[in-house]
């Protein structure tokens, strides 16, 4: 029994009848980071901030009513445990105590939360598109196809629309297949110096329209590196494109590429807007927007950066932000040499 008890991953309390724990197992001394000495005899309004969970034993301890709650234990963090309190009966139906089970379900939650803000997102993006076509369709339909300069109009607009409809859908479609390990990564050896110049020749005309200056510095035994070419092209794409776009007329854009402790580095920098301090450790998630109008004024879907830190990671590497506002933004990105899968470390300079 004690054998059973010590393997169990969820915390388990047993009170007496008055409420004074008189068993613990090893997970609830971990759960309330006392050893057993220190909590024999004390009771959960002593233990807790919160008199709930206090309440509900008495409750099971008078009426022999079997419970199950959820609580987050400790206030200042986020932890969510759902509690299993049943009552313990002597051989004369006589309740004697009562067995608590505490079982950590703070991931199940946050999955749920999640799970959401992702339809939650998702709704919104393709409402929004989905509202101004059905308008403009609309009022065509009400007359304005006999006025043929407002007609190439409202169909400019519908084209566009149609377009950021189908890229929101792809960039989904993308995210959802590296999420399930559907995209095989195809590993050969890549030149980034070579995949950095594609990219400038792709995005030249769109840096030239703000005159931006694109630099590529590099050292001359970096750039070679086992990778699936495609994947890591859209990685500089998406990190080149977003540079651009938030850069303002007249800057720079470069791009570095270098060895470090074993791995190679990609730092692609602007002097763009910035991204404020407290959004740096969201901006890789889905549909996490700094500025949501700016964004989508920009055409963005709220995917790429997301699946940038997705690509990265199918290959063994790690992905990093640094900015500061109103001066620019750099992203890094290391990659591992050759066949190795270690994780990187993260590189500030």
């Amino acid at each position: 029994m004690q054998a059973i008890l010590a393997s169990m991953v969820d915390g388990l309390v047993a009170v007496d009848k008055e409420g004074r724990i008189s068993m613990v197992n090893r997970a609830a001394e971990g759960l309330f980071m006392l050893q057993k000495q220190h909590l024999l005899g004390q009771t959960f309004e002593s233990l807790l901030d919160t008199p709930d969970l206090h309440n509900t034993i008495i409750k099971v301890l008078r009426t022999g009513v079997e419970f199950r709650v959820e609580y987050n234990l400790f206030p200042n963090q986020e932890n969510i445990y759902r509690i299993n309190i049943v009552p313990l009966k002597g051989e004369n139906d006589e309740i004697e105590g009562a067995l608590a089970v505490f079982h950590d379900i703070t991931d199940a939650r946050k999955f749920d939360r999640m799970r959401s803000e992702f339809v939650a997102n998702v709704s919104h993006e393709l409402r929004t598109p989905l509202t101004s076509i059905k308008g403009f369709v609309e009022t065509l339909l009400d007359g304005a196809l006999e006025d043929k300069m407002l007609c190439r109009r409202f169909l400019s607009i519908i084209d566009s629309e149609t377009d950021r409809l189908t890229r929101l859908i792809d960039d989904l479609l993308t995210l959802s297949a590296m999420e399930t390990k559907e995209i095989r990564v195809n590993l050969q050896n890549v030149n980034l110096v070579e995949s950095v110049k594609n990219v400038f020749n792709i995005m030249g005309p769109q840096a030239e329209d703000k005159n931006l200056r694109m630099e590529l510095i590099y050292s001359p035994q970096a750039g070679w590196v086992k990778a699936d070419q495609d994947l890591i092209g859209q990685v500089l794409i998406n990190l080149i494109d977003n540079a651009i776009k938030y850069s303002s007329d007249g800057g720079k854009i470069v791009v570095r590429i270098f060895n470090e402790n074993g791995k190679t580095v990609i730092k692609v920098s602007d002097t763009g807007i910035g991204i404020a301090k407290e959004s740096l450790h969201r901006v890789f998630e889905r549909f996490y927007r700094v500025d949501r109008a700016r964004s989508r004024v920009h055409g963005g879907t709220g995917l790429g950066l997301a699946i940038v830190k997705h690509i990265v990671e199918l290959h063994g590497g790690e992905v990093f932000v640094s900015s500061q506002v109103g001066v620019g933004s750099t992203f890094t990105f290391c990659l591992p040499a050759g066949d190795q899968v270690s994780r990187c470390a993260e590189i500030d300079n």
